[in-house]
């Protein structure tokens, strides 16, 4: 378990390194990691001894953290999970764009990707304009994927 942990706290860090457009922080993976390490914490009398134990529960708050921050990758979407994921462009058959009026001066849009495979949708928050998002997604995904507006 530690081994996975620190495997994806590793490739979270390179994938937030490659992030070309970056989406809202979110809020979700704290939460579930904060659940998680709630369940965990009776655990530290038992083995807070171990070094692979603490260094497992480490691996964990710091990727609880760092998993809220998601968006655009030059190939695919990383996505917000605890497990580091990131869903390919080709694997995407549609993009739901829906503008959110929040105010006059912030472009705020969910975009919503549709997996091919199972049709799960995986939606993320981008401060933009609309085109902008629009043509880098034209460049990125493959030309049977719709974008709807």
């Amino acid at each position: 378990m530690a081994v996975l942990l620190f495997f994806s706290l590793v490739r979270r860090v390179y994938f937030q390194s490659q992030l070309e457009r970056k989406a809202k922080y979110n809020f979700s993976p704290v939460l579930g990691g904060m659940i998680l390490l709630g369940f965990l914490s009776p655990l530290m009398q038992t083995f807070g001894h171990s070094v692979l134990f603490l260094m497992m529960m480490s691996a964990l708050v710091i990727l609880t953290f760092i998993a809220g921050r998601n968006g655009l990758t030059d190939h695919g979407v990383l996505l917000p999970n605890l497990l580091t994921r990131l869903l390919d462009f080709q694997k995407i058959i549609k993009v739901n764009l829906q503008p959110v009026d929040v105010d006059q001066e912030r472009n705020v849009i969910v975009a919503t990707f549709v997996e091919k495979k199972s049709q799960r949708q995986h939606a993320l928050v981008f401060e933009m304009s609309l085109n902008d998002l629009i043509s880098f997604l034209q460049q990125k995904l493959p030309s049977e994927a719709q974008i709807e507006k």
